[in-house]
């Protein structure tokens, strides 16, 4: 046989070999398909497409039929990738939880045309319709029913609540599974539930702890908690008496759980206070002192905590002008802040507090503090007062030295207690209202939770309003929410769900610039400090040649006129180098911004493209070292 003979033989078997690769390559992905179709790579940083254990804890409990119905409107699904990405990953989830639940759950689908039988389901379901173009309802939504009618509902699948997919439907078929709530009581000042001036629209907070737990307002004071009641929630109950003083003592003796919001500066309860009401003179923690040192710590009424790392950015009047800086008594206190090995923190990713204090323990305390939320070492305690009077972020600043050490906001409390009240009840407590014997140390270990904020509660510090297609959503901008749920289910003893809050935010802050972002404001601000007070100089110089002349009634010199003169070309001279040192400032921040961005956009493409372009240059140096090999060997 000769060179041809046996170079189209090669050729043949090369073809032939081409041929086997391919189809052992499609053979392998069907089987795979098969034999492996619901095992995922997660490579996300927060593991976004990975179920918890709780999730599994849930979905392996579950001991009676579960019938989900999800609602999506095919022509809403059609509006745009994003929508259709969103739709395949709650598709994908429903189909793992009906796996993982051992045929407990049933997955039903429906496409709610409009006018159709679909669509009178979908609304008795509480489905919420989303009107788009013409005025057509379009739906995609979830519901839920168990073997005893209990009804449970997921209005409308945001998208911008992505990142909290696998805790909206796991949180669903929890309460499907557990329809009975713990009992959950608020006592305090704030209006928790809304008030008659905004038709008691609940805080986005209320609402969230609606969905675990069944709520009841006790209001600002009590004589005695209801025996009922599972978890006590304080938020900043200002004006509690002492009989309302001795039912939580004694509800924590009796081993009542109870998450307390207590602040030395409740700037959300001077915001909702009345028309016409007076104002708080002091806050909660005057009156709580007692119960505190009872339970083996303090919060120091007059003091505030601050991180200069975690600080947030506000706009300010400064020299008669408007300036955006850092307020460290306001925090976006970031992941490594919260309790890493604690199940109420371990998945957060931040939490926003305005004007908190600082917990400590008590020396000989019989009880142990853990803390949940804390600064970093970057931080000092500040005075209360002068933030209560005339805040002033960049006198803060100018004052600020780090303590390096890591001040603690909230806080388990945990172990044998005392009653704050040794010789018995108060006066103010009657028989009639004692209800029990009274206790003076707990039967059991105390199970608290102690948050020295009450900010944290409010919309305005975690949530941001959003509308898509008219419809509006409240998005998360930190986790606050996410905590508060999650102590009350672990007060409550739900363990299986505390490790579901949201993975990923709407809105996350860029660490690295905002730490490359202070170094440069701290550089520019020394020299802006440097320019403000040779302003002040000369504008002094200015005013008192003005007096003089003012004063003894004469002109001035031509001498002293110059001198104003040339004063005055000063000033404009050092307002020009001001702005050009404020421009700049802005300048160097912008092409951070840009060098980032880049980094991030382009990267990954061009390390791509230079990939693509190296394996292109190696096969054309192999076929070009064959063809020169036959042609030789021809």
């Amino acid at each position: 046989m000769g060179k041809q003979g046996r170079y189209l033989n090669e050729q043949a078997r090369s073809l032939a070999a081409i041929a086997l690769a391919l189809v052992i390559f499609v053979s392998l992905n069907v089987w795979a398909g098969l034999q492996f179709g619901s095992l995922r790579l997660d490579l996300t940083e927060e593991r976004i497409f990975t179920l918890t254990d709780g999730t599994r804890q849930v979905l392996a409990a579950i001991d009676e039929p579960i019938t989900l119905r999800l609602y999506q409107s095919r022509k809403l699904l059609e509006l745009g990738p994003f929508l259709t990405a969103h739709s395949k990953r709650v598709n994908e989830l429903l189909d793992t939880y009906r796996r993982l639940s051992g045929g407990k759950i049933h997955i039903e689908r429906y496409d709610p045309e409009p006018f159709s039988p679909e669509e009178d389901l979908a609304v008795g379901d509480d489905i919420q319709g989303i009107a788009v173009g013409d005025g057509t309802q379009f739906y995609f939504g979830l519901a839920g029913v168990n073997s005893t009618d209990d009804h449970v509902a997921i209005g409308y699948l945001a998208p911008e609540r992505a990142s909290f997919l696998e805790y909206d439907l796991t949180r669903t078929v929890h309460d499907l599974a557990n329809p009975e709530k713990p009992v959950l009581a608020i006592l305090g000042d704030l209006p928790l539930r809304g008030t008659q001036i905004n038709q008691f629209r609940g805080w986005a907070v209320t609402e969230a702890l609606g969905q675990v737990a069944a709520i009841r307002s006790l209001g600002g004071d009590v004589e005695r908690i209801p025996e009922n009641v599972d978890i006590l929630l304080l938020a900043e109950p200002a004006t509690i008496g002492e009989a309302g003083l001795y039912a939580i003592d004694q509800f924590v003796l009796r081993g009542g759980s109870m998450i307390a919001f207590l602040d030395p500066f409740s700037e959300v309860a001077l915001q909702q206070r009345q028309p016409g009401a007076p104002a708080a003179s002091v806050s909660s923690l005057t009156a709580f002192g007692p119960l505190l040192e009872a339970w083996g710590v303090a919060i120091d009424p007059d003091l505030l905590a601050s991180d200069r790392e975690a600080a947030v950015r506000v706009q300010t009047r400064y020299q008669n002008r408007d300036v955006v800086t850092d307020y460290i008594a306001w925090m976006g206190l970031p992941q490594d802040r919260l309790a890493a090995d604690d199940a109420i923190t371990g998945q957060l990713q931040q939490i926003n507090l305005r004007s908190a204090g600082v917990i400590k323990p008590l020396e000989g305390a019989s009880t142990s503090l853990a803390p949940l939320i804390s600064t970093g070492p970057q931080s000092m305690e500040i005075e209360a007062a002068t933030q209560k009077s005339q805040p002033d972020p960049i006198g803060l600043l100018q004052d600020f030295e780090a303590s390096g050490e890591r001040l603690v906001i909230a806080a388990r409390v945990n172990g044998p207690v005392k009653s704050a009240y040794a010789d018995g009840p108060p006066e103010a407590v009657s028989d009639q209202t004692l209800g029990a014997e009274h206790l003076s140390e707990s039967r059991e270990p105390a199970n608290l939770i102690l948050v020295a904020d009450s900010d944290i509660l409010a919309d305005s510090t975690w949530v941001q309003r959003r509308s898509l297609l008219g419809q509006t959503f409240d998005s998360s901008i930190a986790n606050n929410g996410d905590f508060v749920v999650n102590a009350v289910e672990n007060l409550a003893g739900g363990a299986a769900l505390a490790g579901l809050r949201g993975k990923g935010l709407s809105l996350r802050r860029f660490e690295v610039l905002d730490a490359m972002t202070r170094k440069a404001e701290d550089i520019y601000r020394a020299k802006e400090e440097e320019l403000l007070v040779r302003i002040t100089d000369v504008q002094a110089q200015i005013q008192t040649l003005r007096e003089e002349e003012a004063a003894e009634g004469r002109l001035l010199t031509a001498k002293q006129q110059r001198a104003i003169d040339e004063f005055r070309n000063d000033l404009l001279d050092l307002r020009a180098e001001l702005r050009e040192v404020q421009f700049a400032l802005g300048q160097d921040v912008e092409r951070l911004e840009f060098r980032i961005k880049a980094l991030n956009i382009w990267a990954m493409p061009a390390l791509v493209a230079l990939v693509a372009i190296f394996l292109a240059l190696v096969r054309r140096h192999r076929a070009a070292r064959f063809r020169a090999d036959y042609r030789h060997a021809s």
